[in-house]
């Protein structure tokens, strides 16, 4: 009678194992499926918004001129890298630039080509290497979040081809 209670037993003891390992393989779906919605709900939430680029402001103009600054937002709850910046001509050829979140009194790139971390807001200074004034730059900056890079316009007399025409209709 003891070997019919020990086989029952060790019988009864791998169908509650298997049972646990099943019910085990279950959560652990159930837990990766839910981790995957959490992820893309908060993916939604991963955007950088920039602000209007602009020269500077600084003392000697001739620097201030071949300098662009844009602040860059980040509206998500994790921290955002700017991982690289491209810059581009009206043509679409790329520009030798040098890019930081800070700069110096002559305009000057601060720590230059590291990588930039973002919570709420960050300026952006991007110099042109042979530095000519900049009156058209795209710039294509690269971050951490998975969508497209992010596409930046300077162009100054954008905006003021458009006021004319407008004062022209009235």
């Amino acid at each position: 009678m003891s070997t019919e209670i020990l086989q029952t037993t060790s019988t009864l003891a791998a169908v509650l194992a298997a049972l646990a390992a099943v019910l085990s393989g279950i959560c652990a779906f159930l837990s990766f499926k839910l981790a995957k919605k959490i992820h893309k709900e908060l993916a939604l939430d991963e955007r950088v918004l920039t602000g209007t680029p602009i020269h500077p402001g600084l003392r000697e103009h001739a620097h201030d001129q071949c300098v662009i600054r844009c602040t860059l937002f980040n509206k998500s709850k994790r921290k955002v890298h700017i991982e690289s910046v491209e810059a581009y001509d009206r043509g679409g050829k790329k520009l030798e630039v040098t890019w930081a979140s800070d700069i110096d009194h002559l305009g000057n790139p601060q720590n230059p080509f590291q990588l930039i971390g973002i919570v709420d807001a960050s300026d952006l200074y991007v110099r042109k290497n042979d530095g000519e004034t900049v009156d058209y730059m795209r710039l294509k900056v690269v971050h951490s979040f998975p969508d497209s890079p992010t596409s930046i316009v300077f162009d100054p007399y954008a905006e003021w081809g458009i006021e004319e025409e407008s004062s022209d209709e009235g």
